[in-house]
């Protein structure tokens, strides 16, 4: 399969919203991306999958006839979903404890699934 992807730099859309964009992380054709975006004159941090799921079984994407716009997207046009920088700054201080440890409880259960 020949899957191609929205690089984390071309990943541009909204124009009117995004100023730049800095990649941190390109997980490439089998995951997501992170990127530093200036979205609307604010600094902040972006997660996008490089193909969806729909995409997947589309012959002419895993082909490379098609590129894949991943997810989300919006219009046609490959986008980013933006993470709170509270939501960020909590978590990494430790202030989202009940959050955490719900997500810790969920990857102990996802990576340990009952037989």
């Amino acid at each position: 399969m020949a899957f191609k992807y929205f690089k984390p730099k071309e990943v541009i859309s909204p124009k009117s919203s995004i100023k730049s964009v800095t990649p941190l992380y390109d997980g490439k054709v089998d995951g997501y991306s992170v990127a530093q975006i200036n979205w609307q004159g604010n600094e902040c941090i972006g997660i996008r999958w490089n193909i969806n799921n729909n995409e997947w079984n589309d012959a002419e994407k895993q082909n490379g006839n098609k590129k894949c716009l991943g997810e989300p997207c919006s219009r046609g046009y490959p986008t980013w979903f933006i993470l709170p920088n509270e939501f960020l700054q909590a978590t990494i201080e430790g202030k989202n404890g009940d959050l955490i440890e719900k997500i810790k409880k969920y990857l102990q259960e996802a990576n340990n699934p009952k037989t």
